[in-house]
């Protein structure tokens, strides 16, 4: 049944494609902006927009519960925003947001799922994400909040420059494949790196749009089917650049001197931990099939590095 769905940063890279997808799939859409993307972002023709801020209590107000949406998603979220929302538009029968499997590392068993720990800091995992998912859960259990939690694993793809074996999005790495230079690197190549391409990402909510009543104060995994090993990553990237580089191994303390960009918290340290999820529970629930793998999303989103003269 068609639904009125209401996105936030639906100018975004994401937002953009959740737009998309629940418009093709025959829901009234209508996207929220703070204002014009300069970014590529992807046709939005027939999506009614509107201009203002979710942290804007009078904008919800007076703007968004007018339009009665029985969906709410925000790729984007945050604890004042996720409120601000559940206090004015209540009568909304679903929220959707956006979350991280960085809240699960380090990995106790491979590959892992929802049922993994998460709610304990650990010194790699990302605490903002356990912290906000936490206190939409707990609203969920006090309140019947109808939230939705979706985990991505790392997001590959078109607009945005793809992971790096530095630990960041550093354009800079994959110019030295392509200009087979040196290139210094972590040994790591055994670590497991498991993405999910952008679209498939966007394609989940889409399909949870379909199931209002399962998906309520549940978590979902979202990536590709298979995780690979950084070896293969960076192999992918090098055949897709025709990158003769010399791999030269160094320390954490050497590449941090070399490359000043690179980060140990949440960068370097995160990549050195394995990354392998079972997508099981989205594929039964959702119906959710990804359509490309971590080596297809890389080199689409290398191929449109190349193409926007960032690469």
């Amino acid at each position: 049944m068609p639904r009125k769905v209401l996105v936030f940063g639906a100018t975004g890279e994401i937002g953009g494609r959740i737009a998309r997808l629940c418009a093709d799939a025959g829901h009234h859409v209508t996207g929220v902006s703070r204002g014009v993307n300069t970014r590529p972002v992807v046709d939005l023709t027939g999506i009614e927009m509107l201009h203002g801020s979710k942290l804007d209590p009078v904008f919800l107000q007076q703007v968004c519960a007018p339009c009665k949406p029985d969906v709410v998603i925000d790729s984007v979220p945050s604890i004042e925003a996720g409120d601000l929302l559940w206090r004015h538009l209540r009568g909304t029968g679903n929220f959707f947001f956006c979350s991280s499997t960085g809240r699960y590392v380090p990995l106790q068993v491979l590959p892992a799922d929802e049922s993994h720990p998460w709610r304990e800091p650990t010194p790699v995992n990302f605490q903002r994400q356990c912290a906000m998912d936490s206190h939409f859960l707990d609203r969920w259990e006090r309140e019947q909040f109808p939230v939705t939690l979706f985990c991505p694993t790392n997001i590959i793809g078109e607009h945005r420059v793809p992971l790096d074996l530095w630990g960041g999005r550093d354009i800079g790495f994959f110019k030295r494949l392509k200009a087979h230079q040196p290139v210094p690197l972590v040994p790591c190549g055994h670590v497991l790196v498991q993405s999910g391409y952008n679209w498939d990402l966007a394609s989940a909510f889409a399909r949870a749009v379909d199931h209002p009543d399962a998906v309520r104060g549940e978590t979902f995994i979202i990536s590709c089917k298979r995780a690979i090993t950084l070896d293969r990553y960076l192999e992918t990237a090098r055949a897709f650049l025709n990158s003769r580089s010399e791999i030269v191994p160094v320390t954490p303390d050497k590449l941090i001197e070399t490359i000043p960009t690179v980060r140990m918290r949440h960068g370097l340290e995160f990549l050195l931990e394995h990354m392998c999820f079972d997508i099981g529970k989205a594929e039964r629930v959702l119906g959710y099939a990804p359509t490309h793998t971590t080596e297809q999303g890389l080199i689409k989103a290398l191929a449109w590095c190349v193409e926007t003269g960032l690469l």
